[in-house]
């Protein structure tokens, strides 16, 4: 096998000749599943754009890359606070991930972009010019030895140029040539694992001086090493020598496709949704050669007039056109129609192929038969005797060598391909907590600390309904949290959290079982625990919820009166305090003194009432406190404020109260990542008072290091909670405005009918995932140990 570079250079490809050069870029790919219609159809133009504006030769390469699950355990133990971190429970945490994870081969696709540079066109495989070339080259005919210094500095420019036109776009960044070498090397190891690579490794080249000039001789033997790996070419398979082992590998070209399809689609999305649908990596290639619009005009032109004859001569025949030729006549003339309207669109002659590799050749057949499986209708060719060259069109800068399978395409076509979607969701480092539902099986990271790092709103919100596997998800999320040394508070109204139970939690974990006893009298008192700056507002929110309602406006101005004489006397600060305030005023103020009295010393209430005969509770002193309240009134979801009884109206005051003393137990080290697990939070998204509480713990996680996990099994007003979280898992819903509500938080479309079922089926750990940056993907909530998964399932039985 020749080389198939003759030279490289930072992103800059020889693939045949110093004549013919390529520049080479590394795309971002795209969440692709979940995006809504309109943006999945802005894809698909921004795509058909550049194919529209390019002007040249270009290709994609779809390759896999393989994730790997000791990298992973090694960016994972990085994470560990070595000064509060339970740094060996860590460590067998992420151990029992790396295992799991190691027993499938878990593959990430990349995408490549390849550009011909302005210059030399090289010629068509199989024509007549591309055999004059060939010989001239076999006889060191037409093919410079050397480059200049000049003429590097002229790639350079378009190359520039290119990149430019490139990054309207894509996201995008140059190639460089350990890039060049991973895409040669990988070639050889389909089926079998990532290749051996030499980091070091730059292609070289002979400095030759002639008078003032510069010019560089490519060394070929220096790309030799990247090929050195023995080819048998079968009649439809290869087998490649490596030190890995044999691979052997089948090259698919796809034939005719249809003529037309509903995008979005699978049918349409060729480079995306089969290639996602299997458990094994399949590289695809999309071999482009750029018609401008007057070639392609004039080659179309001269289709009608073939089809025009062609249906002449078979309507005059004794059985009459065939419906192939009676509908080519109609589909030519569409085309030309389509080229010589006012935007003057170009041509694609363009090939997609497909490369399957396996360790042996019983589990090849197989994964082929599944390829073919998942692209259904769409022929893929197997050709006799075409296995090689097929395998060299997935090398970089090498376009179509079969013309055979070439096809015209427009520019939109390529759009509906999609070869820049996956469904990759999460941040790229952090603790593994579940896999996309793609027959990939993406793994999931979560990182708690990445909202405060990167300035976006710390809050995630977790959603679903009662058994959708969102309370097992938080504690997860608070046990790898624990494990690597952040600050716990762990909110349970209902008594059913189970992190004392965890490896490693034995002697970590204060449970306070708060009650409607006088012992617990002024332990959430809001003047002792609120944040400094919130204390009056909280006090006054406090005193004014426990009131019957409606409370008088004279009733609410004597309340806010007292609460500032009390913050602004210097003296005791507690709500006690605030009464006797209120029995040194008006009528008013004693009237309101007189109904506080009552519920300072009953029920629930009396928790916010300190005084100076009742010092609180001290606590704080493990690294995870759980707050728990016996017999807690919740009313149900959506229930008017105005019919709330009083013990379901003092039970919402009480849930704010335990917000603020959460955020008190922390306390104020900044160095240290702290995380507040609220379950039963639906209250503080029901009003415009629990929406502020939701702004102010997002403002005191940025400023406090710390990340609020809010559990519920309602949403109301997707619209007003859409700046204040930042990441979001929404599990199961039982009702459909709930599932629409969910998706336009997700920002879906919650008028699809296909995604709100899915929501509605949702169980046992399946959501859909938005992440910081926006992607979307479904996911099962994974804890890759099913001893985990016995303490921390709450489901009976």
């Amino acid at each position: 096998m020749r080389p198939p570079l003759r030279f490289a250079t930072a992103n800059l490809l020889f693939p045949r000749s110093l004549d013919e050069a390529w520049a080479l870029y590394r795309l971002d790919t795209v969440s692709y599943e979940r995006l809504t219609d309109s943006d999945k159809r802005a894809l698909l133009s921004t795509i058909a754009r550049f194919a529209y504006r390019v002007g040249a030769d270009f290709s994609f390469y779809r390759v896999g890359r393989a994730w790997s699950p000791a990298d992973y355990e090694h960016r994972a133990l990085a994470l560990l606070d070595p000064r509060h971190g339970d740094a060996d429970g860590w460590a067998a945490h992420i151990a029992g991930h790396r295992r799991a994870l190691s027993r499938r081969a878990i593959v990430r696709p990349e995408v490549y972009l390849a550009v011909m540079l302005p210059g030399r066109r090289a010629a068509t495989p199989g024509t007549p010019r591309e055999l004059v070339a060939t010989v001239r080259r076999a006889v060191g005919l037409g093919d410079p030895a050397s480059i200049s210094e000049a003429r590097l500095r002229e790639l350079a420019a378009a190359e520039g140029a290119v990149h430019a036109r490139v990054a309207e776009h894509f996201a995008c960044e140059p190639a460089t040539t350990l890039d060049v070498q991973w895409l040669v090397r990988r070639a050889f190891t389909r089926g079998l694992g990532e290749p051996d690579l030499d980091v070091h490794h730059r292609p070289q080249a002979l400095v030759v001086l002639d008078g003032d000039h510069l010019s560089y001789q490519p060394l070929q033997a220096d790309l030799l090493r990247l090929i050195d790996c023995p080819i048998t070419v079968g009649e439809r398979d290869l087998r490649i020598a490596t030190e890995h082992g044999d691979s052997h590998q089948a090259l698919l070209a796809l034939g005719a496709l249809p003529s037309s399809v509903a995008f979005p689609g699978s049918q349409a999305e060729l480079l995306f949704a089969p290639l996602e649908q299997l458990e094994f990596p399949v590289d695809a290639v999309f071999n482009a050669r750029w018609i401008a619009n007057d070639r392609a005009t004039a080659l179309v032109r001269r289709k009608v007039i073939d089809a025009d004859n062609i249906y002449g001569e078979e309507r005059h025949g004794d059985h009459g056109p065939s419906p192939q030729a009676a509908r080519r006549p109609g589909a030519a003339r569409a085309l030309e129609d389509y080229l010589t309207a006012d935007s003057r669109p170009p041509l694609l002659h363009a090939t997609i192929g497909l490369a399957v590799g396996a360790p042996d050749l019983e589990e090849l057949e197989s994964r082929v038969a599944a390829l073919r499986g998942a692209y259904g209708t769409v022929h893929l060719h197997r050709p006799f005797g075409e296995q090689h060259r097929l395998f060299t069109e997935h090398l970089p800068a090498q376009g179509t060598q079969v013309p055979d399978y070439a096809d015209h395409l427009l520019v939109e076509q390529l759009g509906a391909m999609v070869p820049t979607a996956t469904h990759h969701v999460g941040p790229h480092t952090g603790a593994y907590i579940g896999h996309t539902l793609s027959g990939s099986r993406q793994p999931v990271l979560y990182d708690p600390t990445e909202a405060s790092r990167t300035s976006r709103p710390p809050a995630t919100l977790l959603a679903g309904t009662l058994g959708s596997g969102k309370t097992i998800a938080l504690q997860l999320l608070l046990y790898q949290a624990f494990l690597r040394g952040s600050r716990i508070v762990d909110i349970d109204p209902k008594g059913d959290h189970n992190l004392d139970q965890l490896p490693g939690m034995a002697g970590n974990v204060e449970t306070i079982e708060l009650a409607a006893d006088p012992a617990y009298r002024g332990l959430l008192d809001p003047l002792r625990i609120a944040p400094p700056g919130t204390g009056e507002d909280l006090a006054v929110n406090f005193l004014i919820d426990v009131l019957p309602q409606p409370l008088p406006p004279e009733w609410r101005t004597e309340i806010r009166r007292a609460v500032k004489t009390v913050a602004a006397s210097g003296g005791a600060q507690h709500c006690g305090a605030v009464i006797d305030a209120l029995r040194t005023g008006a009528p008013h103020a004693l009237a309101v003194a007189d109904a506080l009295e009552v519920y300072a010393d009953t029920g629930l209430a009396q928790l916010g009432f300190g005084s100076d005969d009742h010092a609180p509770q001290l606590a704080g002193h493990k690294p995870v406190t759980s707050l728990r309240i016996r017999n807690l009134p919740r009313p149900l979801p959506g229930t008017p404020r105005p019919d709330l009884s009083e013990d379901e109206r003092i039970g919402q005051a009480v849930l704010r109260l335990l917000a603020a003393y959460a955020m008190h137990l922390m306390g104020s080290d900044r160095s240290r990542h702290k995380v507040l697990g609220f379950d039963e939070a639906w209250f503080l998204l029901q009003d415009a008072a629990g929406r502020r509480l939701i702004e102010h713990l997002n403002r005191w996680g940025r400023s406090e290091n710390a990340t609020p996990i809010l559990v519920t099994h309602l949403i109301s007003d997707a619209g007003e909670l859409d700046n204040l979280i930042g990441t979001r898992f929404m599990f199961g819903f039982e009702s459909d405005n709930e599932a629409r509500a969910a998706l336009e938080l997700l920002r879906l479309d919650g008028d699809d009918e296909r995604l709100r079922q899915r929501l509605l089926a949702y169980r046992k750990g399946r959501c859909l995932l938005r992440d910081l940056d926006g992607r979307v993907g479904a996911v099962q909530i994974d804890l890759a140990d099913t001893d985990l998964l016995a303490v921390l399932d709450t489901t009976p039985g």
